[in-house]
């Protein structure tokens, strides 16, 4: 974390004596929002559990899990990216069931208008989800009732805490 700072620091010290300003300013941006966030776990679950889902921007929550899973995509550790992956599909799942929960059934239909191909492609498991915006209480079936419990968010929560938690473990930033 250091080493980061100090990276930092060198370069704001370059763009400064370059004169570069507009591009300091950019930089300044782009650290404050850096999806990355050090790899600390909190502050992630911070911008997929407080931000991007409750202020629905799917964009930034796919992009998110796509920025994680290019960083891992060479892990030796297959089961951890497997385990990604699966926890990629369930934050997109509660981002829909928070949609719904909010009446915002619009996001839904725009969230699969953008993100259906590749979800399809990813697995045959996300094709019953394309009907839940139609469907009157989607809460009460049998197929989708689990995901609209608390007990499931709970556990969601703490799956993502742990997962983040694991692969950061053994991450090393230089």
């Amino acid at each position: 974390m250091e080493n980061m700072q100090y990276a930092e620091e060198l370069a704001r010290d370059y763009l400064v004596f370059r004169g570069f300003t507009c591009t300091l300013q950019t930089f300044e941006t782009e650290l404050y929002t850096d999806i990355g966030k050090e790899f600390q776990v909190d502050k992630i679950l911070d911008f997929i559990f407080s931000v991007y889902i409750p202020k629905f921007q799917a964009e930034k929550l796919v992009g998110l899990f796509s920025f994680f899973k290019q960083c891992f995509s060479s892990w030796s550790e297959t089961m951890m990216l497997d385990t990604l992956l699966k926890l990629d599909g369930s934050v997109l799942r509660c981002y829909i069931v928070h949609a719904l929960r909010s009446g915002r059934k619009d996001k839904v239909v725009e969230f699969f208008g953008m993100n259906g191909s590749d979800l399809l492609l990813k697995s045959s498991d996300w094709s019953p989800w394309f009907a839940i915006p139609y469907l009157k209480n989607p809460s009460m079936g049998p197929q989708f009732h689990v995901y609209f419990s608390n007990e499931w968010y709970a556990a969601l929560c703490l799956s993502v805490r742990n997962i983040f938690s694991e692969i950061f473990c053994d991450t090393h930033i230089l």
